[in-house]
C-alpha cells in the first residue's frame, strides 16, 4: 500500500525547518516522521536574497533528512511571510438579477472573482481568502446564502496577497534544491492550525508570532481569519542594537544574550573575543544591557498594540492574545505585554502529535508544525477524493457485472429451452399418433 507522506517547510529569517509527516490508518491518524533545521543562509527578514546559497543549504538539509528517514522528499508545502504581504477586507455587493432568484454556489464563487478584480493587482497572487457576513437583500447576516431568494448579495471578503515575483523566486529556489512547491500558506494561518483551538478562533483571538526578522499579527473571529499585519521587526533587532552600542560582532552578541538569561540584574558579564588577531575582553553591567533590550521590547510591543488597535477588532478578542515564535520566551515580552494590554495573554503550545520531538514542542516551531498540518490536510483531501473515485468505479464495475449476469442468465434460459426434451403433454399426445 502506498504511504501517504507529506513535507512542510517553514522558511524563517534565521533558520529553516523541514518536517516530514505521514497520514495513516486510512486517514484517521497522523504522525511526525522526522525533522531537520538548517540555517537560513541567503535569507533576510523572510526574503530570499541569495537564492543559490539558500538552495544549497536547503538541499543539504533535505538530503540529510531523506537519509535519516529512508524516504524521498519530492515536494513540499511552504510557509510564507514578509512585510510585502498585504491584507484587506472589502465589502462586495453583487446584483444577482432584476428579479428575485435563488442564490447558488456559482453566485458565491463569482463573489471571489469580483473581489479579485476590485482588490488584487496584476503583480499579486492571492494565498488566502475568507468570505463571510453574507446578506441577501436586506436580510441579517448568514453563514450560507445558498438556497435563499433575492436579487442582491452582500458579503465581506478578506484577501491575503503576495507579490508574484516573490512566489516565482520561492519556486525557482526550491526547485534548485530538488523540491517541488506543492502549495503556499501564509505563516499566520499555518501557525493557527498548530496552536489555536476552535473556541479561540470563534471567540476572537490575536495570534502574535515574534520571529527573528518579522512579527506577524493574525486576528481570528467567528472561526475566520479576518485581519493580518506583518511588521519587519523581531529578535534580530536585539542583536543589532547590542552590536552597535557595545561595538561587538554578531557572534559575541548572540552568546552574550544567552548568558544574560541566567544572570541577576545586579551582576556583571565579561566577554572575551578576537579582533584583528588580538584577544580582548569587555565587562558590562547586566542592568545596562537590559535597559538597551527593554527599549527594543517596548518598541515591538507598541507596534503590536497599535496593530491590534488599527485592525478595528480590539474589543472583540474575548480569548485574548496567543504568542508564538522563537523570541516570545525572552526579554520579558510576556510580562510586559500583560501589563500593556488588558487581555488574557499566553504563550502558545503546539498540539500533540505522535512522533513530535522536544524541539518541535518549542514555540519557535509552531509555524513549521502548522505548515506540516496544512500539507497533511491536503493529503487527506486527496485521499477522500481517491476514495470517492474508487467508490464510483466500484459502482460502475458492479453495474457491469449485474448486466453481464443478466445477459448470461437470459442466454442460459434460452439455451435450456432449446435443449430441453418433449414435454409430458407432447409425450402423452404421441400415444395417439
Amino acid at each position: 500500500m502506498m504511504r501517504r507522506i507529506r513535507t512542510g517547510i517553514d522558511i524563517g529569517s534565521s533558520k529553516t525547518t523541514i518536517i516530514v509527516g505521514e497520514l495513516y490508518d486510512s486517514g484517521k491518524n497522523i504522525k511526525v516522521l522526522g525533522q531537520t533545521i538548517v540555517p537560513s543562509n541567503g535569507i533576510k527578514k523572510g526574503e530570499i536574497i541569495d537564492g543559490e546559497l539558500f538552495s544549497r543549504t536547503l538541499r543539504l538539509g533535505k538530503e540529510r533528512l531523506e537519509d535519516k528517514l529512508g524516504v524521498v522528499i519530492k515536494k513540499a508545502t511552504i510557509g510564507v511571510s514578509g512585510s510585502d504581504i498585504k491584507s484587506s477586507t472589502t465589502e462586495i455587493e453583487y446584483k444577482l438579477s432584476d428579479e428575485d432568484i435563488e442564490v447558488t454556489e456559482d453566485h458565491c464563487d463569482q463573489i471571489f472573482e469580483i473581489s479579485k478584480e476590485k482588490v488584487v493587482k496584476d503583480d499579486e497572487q492571492v494565498i488566502a481568502k475568507e468570505i463571510y457576513n453574507y446578506r441577501v437583500d436586506e436580510s441579517g447576516i448568514m453563514k450560507n446564502p445558498v438556497g435563499k431568494v433575492g436579487n442582491k448579495l452582500k458579503v465581506n471578503v478578506h484577501l491575503i496577497r503576495i507579490p508574484k515575483l516573490k512566489v516565482k523566486k520561492i519556486v525557482e529556489t526550491l526547485n534548485k534544491a530538488k523540491i517541488e512547491v506543492d502549495s503556499l500558506i501564509y505563516n499566520g494561518e499555518a501557525s493557527s492550525k498548530a496552536t489555536l483551538k476552535k473556541i479561540d478562533k470563534v471567540n476572537g483571538v490575536a495570534l502574535v508570532d515574534i520571529g527573528y526578522g518579522l512579527t506577524e499579527i493574525t486576528i481570528f473571529k467567528n472561526n475566520r481569519l479576518i485581519n493580518t499585519n506583518v511588521i519587519p521587526i523581531g529578535g534580530m533587532h536585539y542583536v543589532n542594537d547590542l552590536k552597535y552600542v557595545l561595538e561587538l560582532n554578531q557572534e559575541v552578541v548572540k552568546n552574550l544574550l544567552l548568558e544574560i538569561k541566567n544572570k541577576d540584574i545586579d551582576e556583571k558579564i565579561t566577554v572575551s573575543y578576537l579582533e584583528n588577531g588580538e584577544s580582548l575582553t569587555k565587562t558590562f553591567e547586566v542592568r545596562y544591557l537590559r535597559e538597551i533590550m527593554d527599549a527594543r521590547t517596548d518598541e515591538i510591543l507598541e507596534y503590536i498594540s497599535k496593530s491590534i488597535e488599527a485592525s478595528g477588532y480590539k474589543e472583540y478578542l474575548k480569548n485574548g492574545v496567543v504568542l508564538a515564535g522563537g523570541v516570545v520566551g525572552d526579554y520579558g515580552i510576556l510580562e510586559k505585554l500583560k501589563a500593556l494590554l488588558d487581555y488574557d495573554i499566553r504563550i502558545g503550545t503546539t498540539i500533540k502529535i505522535d512522533g513530535m520531538t522536544t524541539t518541535l514542542k518549542n514555540p519557535a516551531c509552531i509555524t513549521g508544525m502548522g505548515v506540516l498540518l496544512t500539507a497533511l490536510e491536503d493529503e487527506y483531501s486527496d485521499l477522500q477524493k481517491t476514495n470517492v473515485e474508487d467508490k464510483v468505479e466500484e459502482e460502475k464495475e458492479k453495474e457491469k457485472i449485474e448486466i453481464v449476469n443478466k445477459v448470461e442468465k437470459k442466454e442460459a434460459v434460452k439455451k435450456k429451452a432449446e435443449t430441453r426434451g418433449p414435454s409430458k403433454f407432447k409425450k402423452w399426445l404421441g400415444n395417439f399418433i
